[in-house]
C-alpha cells in the first residue's frame, strides 16, 4: 500500500490495509475503555499507528485528511496525528486543528493528538490565545482537547494563572472535560500543592470536579502518603 499517496480511488484499498493490523485481543481490550465513540474499532495498536501516520507525512498528507473516513475510531486516530504533525504557518495550523476537532468523540482520540501535536511549540504563546476558541465551545470535546493541551504544554510560570483562570470558569458538566480539568489540577499539584489545596478548600470547583481532582491526586505515586492523607480529608468541603 503506497501510504504516501491516498485518494479517493484508493480508499478502500487503505482501509482493508489498516484491517490487516487487526488485534482482536487489543480490540477487546480498547473496546471497553472507549465506549462513547461511535464508531467501530479495527484494534490497532498505537505504535502502529504511529508508523503508517509517519508515513502518510512523507507524501500527501493533506490529501489524505481530504478523503480520510469516520468509519472507524482508528481514522480519527490517524486524523489527528496527521494533523498533530502538519507543518505551516500558524493560521494554517490553527485551520488544521480547527477541522480536525469535530471529529473527536472519544477521550482516547482526544488525548493521543494532545500528546502528539509537537507543532504547538513553535506557536506556543498564539496558540495559547486560541485555546479560547474551544473554551467557548458547546462542544466538550473541543473543551477537553484545550485542558489537555495546557495539561501537556503550559503548565508553566507564565501561563499558570491563566491556566487556573480557564479551569476556575469552565462550568461544564461533561465528566470526560470534568476530568480532563481534574487530570489537569493533579499535575498542577505535583508542582505547587498550596495552589491547588486553595482550590479545594475553598470550595472554587464544581463537586465532581473538586472530587476528580482529589481522586487523581491520591492515585498519583508521586503524592506521599501524608499528603494523600490530607487530601481525602477535603473529600466533600465542597
Amino acid at each position: 500500500m503506497d501510504l504516501q499517496h491516498i485518494e479517493a480511488n484508493n480508499y478502500e484499498e487503505f482501509i482493508r490495509f489498516l484491517q490487516s493490523f487487526a488485534d482482536e485481543k487489543y480490540k477487546k481490550f480498547h473496546s471497553g475503555i472507549v465506549k462513547n465513540t461511535a464508531c467501530d474499532i479495527i484494534g490497532i495498536r498505537l505504535p502502529e499507528l504511529r508508523k503508517i501516520a509517519k508515513e502518510i507525512l512523507k507524501g500527501s498528507p493533506e490529501q489524505f485528511l481530504n478523503v480520510c473516513g469516520n468509519s472507524y475510531i482508528e481514522e480519527a486516530m490517524l486524523r489527528g496525528l496527521v494533523t498533530a504533525q502538519f507543518k505551516g504557518s500558524f493560521d494554517e495550523v490553527c485551520a488544521r486543528v480547527d477541522l480536525f476537532i469535530p471529529y473527536i468523540d472519544n477521550w482516547a482520540v482526544c488525548d493521543t493528538f494532545c500528546n502528539s501535536f509537537k507543532q504547538i511549540k513553535k506557536f506556543e504563546t498564539e496558540f495559547f490565545d486560541h485555546l479560547n476558541v474551544y473554551l467557548d465551545s458547546e462542544n466538550p470535546w473541543a473543551q477537553r482537547t484545550a485542558f489537555v493541551l495546557m495539561l501537556n504544554y503550559y503548565l508553566k510560570d507564565e501561563y499558570i494563572d491563566r491556566v487556573e483562570s480557564f479551569v476556575l470558569s469552565n462550568k461544564s458538566d461533561e465528566y470526560y472535560v470534568q476530568m480532563g480539568k481534574a487530570w489537569l489540577l493533579s499535575e498542577i499539584y505535583l508542582n505547587d500543592s498550596q495552589r491547588v489545596e486553595k482550590m479545594l478548600k475553598n470550595g472554587l470547583l464544581d463537586t465532581k470536579t473538586h472530587n476528580m481532582t482529589i481522586q487523581k491526586c491520591v492515585d498519583s505515586l508521586r503524592v506521599s502518603g501524608s499528603d494523600k492523607k490530607a487530601l481525602k480529608a477535603l473529600r466533600g468541603v465542597n
